[in-house]
């Protein structure tokens, strides 16, 4: 039985320090993480390929964070359904769209890690893997 892969979490927002410090501390509690521009450029199911979640940094652009969110599954009709966390501050207005979770910023690495999982968890074994895997029980 092979080891199992460890989620990937492509960070939207990584070309600021919150977003780079945000991806070396999700990677020292054993996650792999996808780096993406706070002004992406691509096709975004394609720029998502690997990822289980997406996390948004405090600050996106509210215009770059309403776009991408709105061509998820374009392409790729499984990432419609990819769990979204959005970190954000108190003076932050316009949150995203209902299904987005949001988690205040600034906060602690362990409420940040518990939040992802739970997030993971609730995602439906369809939309995580491309396989279908047969029931046990």
């Amino acid at each position: 039985m092979q080891p199992r892969q460890p989620p990937t979490i492509a960070i939207l927002g990584c070309d600021t320090v919150v977003g780079r410090s945000l991806s070396v501390l999700l990677e020292g509690s054993g996650y792999e993480t996808t780096l993406l521009d706070a002004y992406p450029t691509g096709i975004v199911d394609d720029l998502l390929e690997g990822a289980q979640l997406l996390l948004l940094t405090p600050r996106v652009d509210e215009g770059v964070r309403e776009a991408f969110l709105g061509a998820m599954g374009k392409s790729a009709p499984q990432k419609a359904d990819m769990p979204v966390i959005v970190l954000c501050t108190a003076t932050d207005e316009n949150l995203p769209k209902e299904g987005v979770i949001s988690v205040p910023w600034p906060t602690e690495t362990k409420v940040l890690v518990e939040r992802i999982e739970a997030a993971l968890l609730d995602v439906p074994a369809a939309s995580t893997s491309p396989t279908t895997q047969a029931g046990t029980g």
